[in-house]
């Protein structure tokens, strides 16, 4: 049976909570320091996890967060305290905690909140397909998707979410068909962002017409306008400018002749010729 961990040195309140969770229907033990939970953690798999932030030190709360990476990197955490700073949220998130709620927690928002951690675990674990397989495919391709998405394409860390979570799905869909699954998840990533490229930029222009310089009287004040513009410009944005607007290079050319993400080919481009409008209008 599935089971909800409760890790809180206020004995009374974690056995509070265990107590109500139980009363709704979900198996739930407790712990009452970080020893005790990372000893519990390692004998039994808890798919979701609550967990006080100061457990006798707020420091002893985030080494939780953080052997619960470590230990059982499937479990989904949320974290509870009294208050929390910004920078300190922050930390949680990086170590994996999914959200913070504050105390007094509302009952009703807690079953809600675990009732979803326990939902999102049981699509993760059917994505990833069998049980045997799970952690060490998970642990070892999601950090290559995401560095694909992030570092080759230059996406943001939404977009990665999304990115990554699209292949999990599209390879839920097909999963009796592959055969390398790691190769085929890698290929599906690039894929959808060069997709996602595409999609962003295909109504956008890939070179500097002559539309763009209408405010000047003739083509020869055009030229001679031009290049004073570029001139005015960093050397990355003159350069790109040139690649694409007058050499008429693709922007994955221009990503690696350059040796600049793909992703962030476009938005240079733009803004290196939004700069170039504004001296021209000066004309």
């Amino acid at each position: 049976m599935k089971k909800v961990l409760v890790v809180d040195d206020d004995q009374d309140l974690a056995a509070a909570i265990v107590a109500f969770l139980e009363s709704e229907g979900i198996s739930a033990e407790a712990a009452f320091d970080r020893a005790t939970a990372a000893a519990m953690l390692q004998r039994e798999f808890y798919p979701v996890i609550l967990a006080d932030l100061r457990i006798h030190t707020q420091e002893d709360g985030l080494l939780l967060v953080e052997d619960i990476g470590r230990l059982t990197p499937r479990s989904s955490v949320a974290t509870i305290t009294g208050e929390v700073d910004e920078i300190t949220e922050s930390r949680l998130q990086a170590l994996g905690s999914r959200t913070v709620l504050l105390k007094p927690v509302d009952p009703q928002i807690v079953i809600a909140l675990v009732r979803e951690m326990l939902a999102e675990i049981e699509v993760a674990a059917a994505l990833l397909g069998p049980a045997e397989d799970i952690e060490t495919l998970y642990a070892a391709v999601n950090p290559i998707l995401r560095s694909i998405a992030r570092r080759r394409f230059g996406f943001d860390s939404d977009a990665v979410d999304d990115l990554v979570q699209q292949a999990w799905v599209i390879y839920a869909e097909k999963r009796s068909d592959i055969r390398s699954v790691r190769a085929w998840l890698i290929g599906t990533v690039a894929n959808l962002c060069r997709q996602q490229i595409q999609q962003e930029y295909r109504h956008r222009t890939v070179e500097i017409d002559e539309a763009d310089f209408t405010v000047l009287p003739n083509s020869v004040e055009t030229s001679i306008a031009l290049w004073q513009a570029l001139d005015l410009l960093d050397e990355r944005g003159r350069e790109i400018c040139v690649r694409i607007g007058l050499s008429r290079q693709s922007y994955e050319e221009v990503s690696r002749a350059m040796n600049i993400p793909i992703g962030s080919v476009g938005p240079l481009f733009l803004r290196a010729k939004s700069k170039m409008r504004g001296t021209l209008s000066q004309h």
